[in-house]
């Protein structure tokens, strides 16, 4: 593999802050989604590319004791991060390690398997999907969400997010990811060999500094990604996420998500 290749955003408790406040973001759209195409009382599921486990423990509220949340991450340190909210929230998940880009997953025969902002930073996104699909049951259910990166904006207008926009899908690119692979998902999933494809749309605002400050601080994380990538220099970095920053700050000032496509699609049989 390149050697340039990677997550692009640091993990452990470097990206726990961002994490967090990423959840509150994105959990409504998440959770009603996941509802919707099947996740309630006595499902089993895996969460892949878990990172803290924030979605993981939402969904090992609603599967219940007689369902069943298994997590899986390559960074441990984040995995220790699941472990301990999950102690603290009295919750019955499991959080296991394993890189889904390049081996099988540990737990198969699950109902449900879900990503959220996973495949999009992979250089082989299909060998992720290959692995989730194995993981899943004969008419179980394959669910992603990942962004198209451009749509990320401000209500009014904030340059700043434009630029941000701009170094995040450049940094992305040269650790070979890609940063618009949202629209994709569903023809991805096609190619993994599923059916019934079914796509929606969100886009998630964020009113609250707390919330909006979550992507000033992805500057923060991406620093050294930044850095490798040469995608722009520290001293633009520094300038950009106090704009960004600022902008969070201002009571008048709505973020918008870039767009999630959200994606599910069953496994034949």
């Amino acid at each position: 593999m390149d050697d340039r290749a990677g997550y692009t955003i640091a993990g452990g408790a470097t990206d726990a802050d961002r994490l967090a406040r990423m959840s509150t973001v994105m959990a409504d759209s998440t959770l009603r989604f996941l509802r919707a195409v099947g996740l309630g009382p006595g499902v089993t599921c895996l969460d892949v590319g878990c990172r803290d486990g924030q979605v993981a423990l939402d969904m090992a509220r609603e599967v219940g004791t007689s369902g069943r949340v298994v997590g899986v991450d390559a960074d441990e340190d984040a995995l220790d991060i699941a472990r301990r909210a999950a102690r603290a929230a009295g919750v019955a998940a499991t959080f296991v390690r394993a890189d889904a880009a390049r081996e099988a997953l540990p737990v198969t025969g699950v109902d449900l398997v879900f990503a959220r902002l996973f495949l999009g930073h992979l250089v082989e996104p299909m060998a992720a999907l290959r692995a989730m699909v194995a993981a899943v049951r004969p008419g179980g259910v394959v669910v992603v969400e990942d962004l198209f990166t451009p749509t990320l904006h401000a209500e009014p207008r904030v340059p700043a997010l434009d630029d941000l926009a701009d170094v995040y899908s450049a940094t992305v690119r040269f650790h070979g990811g890609d940063p618009t692979i949202g629209p994709r998902l569903g023809a991805h999933l096609g190619a993994a060999g599923l059916v019934d494809v079914h796509e929606e749309t969100v886009e998630n605002r964020m009113s609250t500094p707390a919330q909006k400050m979550f992507l000033a601080e992805l500057l923060d994380n991406m620093h050294d990604a930044i850095a490798s990538a040469g995608t722009a220099s520290p001293d633009r970095i520094r300038d950009l996420r106090a704009d960004v920053a600022a902008a969070a700050e201002r009571a008048d000032t709505v973020f918008v998500q870039a767009r999630i496509h959200q994606v599910s699609a069953r496994r034949p049989g």
